[in-house]
Formats: C-alpha cells, sequence, structure tokens
C-alpha cells in the first residue's frame, strides 16, 4: 500500500536487542512508500541509547523520503529521554 500514515505500534523495551527489528521495519515500510509514521509508544516499558537512535534514524530516513515522524503515548520516562537529549521537539507537538 502506497502512501498515507501508517501507525507502528511498540510495545516492551526498545533496545539494543530489540531496535535492529524496528529498523528493519523501517525500511521495509519506506521502501513500500509509507514514509509518514505515527510511532505508538503507550506500551513501550523501556527506551535505551540504541532504540532512541533507530527513532532518530527512522525520523532522518522518512524525512529524507518526504514523510516524517511522530510519537504518541508518550510515558514520563520516554519524554524525560527526549528532553535530556534536547530531542523532544523533533518527535511531539506542543500540547
Amino acid at each position: 500500500m502506497q502512501g498515507g500514515t501508517i501507525t507502528v505500534r511498540l510495545t516492551g523495551e526498545l533496545d539494543v536487542a530489540t531496535a535492529p527489528a524496528l529498523r528493519d521495519e523501517v525500511v521495509r515500510l519506506i521502501s513500500e512508500g509509507r514514509t509518514t509514521m505515527v510511532v505508538d509508544c503507550s506500551e513501550l516499558t523501556f527506551v535505551d541509547s540504541t532504540g532512541l537512535g533507530v527513532l532518530i534514524g527512522a525520523r532522518a530516513r522518512c524525512l529524507a523520503a518526504n514523510g516524517g515522524v511522530s510519537l504518541t503515548g508518550v510515558k514520563p520516562a520516554l519524554q524525560r529521554l527526549l528532553a535530556v537529549t534536547g530531542i523532544e521537539s523533533l518527535f511531539l507537538t506542543p500540547a
């Protein structure tokens, strides 16, 4: 399916063990023309630096293909991680 926005739901941990699968899925979706992604983080329990790197890479890939990435369902721990790293504005719109 080409075009439109796709929601990617993440569950559990996004870390060194699971991040490569997300990266592969993002690459696959972009190759299919799905370049605007909403990443639902409501069931995400942990994100490490590798996971954060994959989210940043996904955003870069989508932007290069004239799309974008936004996060929804962001819990306080992920919110803090995004704020501390200074990338909150890349993924979240102000309330």
